[in-house]
């Protein structure tokens, strides 16, 4: 008998290697990583990963990743931004690409135009530039405004 009664016997049985990973509670994959670019750290460059990015520093040049961007507040972005998902609650002067979501926070200050198929600008947030909704999702809520604009029939008088 195995820890906290499991029967290692069975646990071994049952997993199979087709299965997928299990992931931990953060929702990362096993094996993938986190950066944290920490308050007083400054960067200039390219940051290009698969884990998430968390800025509390600053970030000057293009930040690319395939999960999560997290610009905490008093973190500052120069940079195009590019991602799954991107949080924004410091400062970003830059173009910001969400392949999933973007999300600017109340005390959000974006320069920049901003595009994914999910946008949310929360009350407080700064923003200065184009909002592009992207997938087919936006592509049907821009149907029937389109139809909205076209003219009515005339009104009946009595």
């Amino acid at each position: 008998m195995g820890l906290f009664g499991r029967d290692e016997r069975t646990e071994s049985k049952s997993a199979s290697p087709s299965e997928p990973k299990p992931r931990p509670r953060n929702g990362q994959p096993a094996g993938s990583a986190s950066t944290l670019i920490a308050k007083g750290t400054h960067i200039e460059g390219r940051i290009d990963g698969k884990g998430d990015v968390r800025v509390e520093g600053s970030v000057k040049g293009k930040l690319e990743c395939s999960s999560t961007v997290h610009v905490a507040e008093g973190g500052r972005v120069e940079a195009a931004v590019q991602a799954e998902t991107i949080s924004i609650a410091g400062r970003v002067r830059g173009n910001v690409t969400g392949s999933r979501k973007i999300e600017l926070g109340p005390s959000a200050d974006v320069e920049g135009d901003i595009t994914a198929p999910r946008i949310l600008i929360r009350e407080g947030a700064t923003f200065e530039g184009q909002v592009n909704m992207t997938g087919k999702k936006a592509a049907k809520n821009a149907e029937p405004a389109k139809k909205a604009d076209t003219p009515s029939a005339p009104e009946k008088s009595e």
